[in-house]
């Protein structure tokens, strides 16, 4: 009787070891179910919230210091302590990126047990601002095609910017200046008088004929090819949101026609005598003609004419245009003479002809394209 006594009390000692260690076990999984969630979703809610201040602090770039004062106050507003938000920019010497890095301490509950009583967890955003400006627009003439040559047929021309030609270039005529560098993906080709280029001419080959044709410096290797970008459904919607937009053929041929509102027209654009204000874009899906004279724009304004599928022609005298000439699947065709493009010319092809033509680029009439594009790229 005694040993069957003795047998029970120590079962009984077993059963309590036992629950013991399903006690422990059981806190085992509820800190995994419980305090691995939580860090779980404490990672979303700072992922998110890096996400979004990354994208809000890019917006302000090129400024720098907007660009980190916002990404911070973004994450504020989203859960966010300050002196848990670390924002860089420029991230890795690349002044249109931000970095945005969250880190938060989450305290433990049950995994106390274990001894662990809390843990760091960090998220990080890298965004990057975007724009069209660069690439065909950092040139005063870009023709993109790669099968059709850029051709300067003009007297009395006058280039401040660079040039340059997806294709072969030929410059023929006399008295013509480009202060800049021109850049062609095929073979350059001078003849005439008096043509001088101050920078660099770079092509596969380079020759010339004439008199008095001076080449600053030369370099025999062809230029890259550069792609021409499409912003032409940005404009439309701004345009459609703005009341703006028109289908069919439109006429242009008042006074102060204001485009701090994008103008979409699908069909064709002529402006005949008409004088342009405002910074914005003039979209049109066929082509676009310049007639007449006395064609102007405020020297305050900047103006993106945009053919989105045809061409832009000038034809006339005294017809000035500040910003940017834009005809990415079609041609750019300047026929006349007196005539001055404070900005750029973008085409698939370019052709100039007439006389007293003048091509000055500056940083002002780039204001009229989009402000660019924020994505995160890390």
């Amino acid at each position: 009787m005694r040993a069957i006594i003795r047998r029970l009390i120590s079962e009984t000692g077993q059963s309590a070891v036992l629950v013991a260690l399903s006690l422990v076990m059981l806190c085992g999984f509820a800190a995994l179910a419980v305090d691995i969630g939580t860090v779980a979703v404490d990672k979303g809610q700072l992922q998110n919230a890096a996400d979004a201040a990354a994208l809000a602090g890019a917006h302000e770039l090129p400024s720098a210091s907007s660009a980190v004062s916002t990404a911070v106050s973004y994450a504020q507003m989203n859960g966010m302590e300050a002196s848990e938000v670390t924002a860089t920019s420029p991230y890795n010497g690349n002044s249109k990126q931000v970095e945005v890095v969250c880190t938060k301490t989450v305290e433990y509950t049950f995994a106390r047990i274990f001894g662990l009583t809390s843990t760091t967890v960090s998220a990080r955003a890298v965004a990057e601002k975007s724009g069209v400006s660069g690439g065909a627009f950092g040139y005063a003439i870009f023709s993109g095609s790669s099968s059709s040559l850029l051709g300067l047929y003009t007297s009395s021309l006058n280039v401040t910017g660079d040039i340059h030609g997806n294709n072969s270039i030929q410059m023929n005529g006399s008295s013509q200046t480009v202060n800049g560098n021109v850049e062609a993906a095929s073979s350059y080709t001078a003849a005439g008088s008096s043509i001088t280029i101050t920078g660099t001419v770079q092509g596969s080959s380079i020759t010339t004929h004439g008199s008095t044709i001076s080449i600053a410096n030369t370099l025999a290797v062809a230029a890259s090819v550069i792609d021409m970008p499409d912003f032409s459904a940005i404009a439309e919607a701004e345009a459609t949101a703005n009341g703006t937009a028109y289908t069919g053929n439109q006429l242009f041929n008042g006074t102060n026609i204001n485009v701090d509102n994008s103008i979409y027209v699908d069909g064709t654009i002529t402006v005949a005598g008409s004088s342009f204000t405002g910074t914005g874009i003039m979209l049109a899906s066929g082509n676009i003609q310049f007639n007449g004279s006395c064609i102007e724009t405020s020297s305050s304004s900047s103006v993106c004419v945009y053919s989105e599928n045809g061409n832009i022609q000038i034809n006339g005298s005294s017809i000035q245009v500040d910003g940017v000439l834009y005809a990415p699947n079609g041609y750019i065709q300047i026929n006349g003479a007196n005539i001055v493009i404070n900005g750029r010319v973008i085409a698939n092809q370019v052709q100039i002809n007439g006389s007293n033509i003048q091509i000055v680029s500056g940083s002002g009439d780039l204001n009229c394209l989009p402000g660019g594009t924020v994505t995160l790229v890390e």
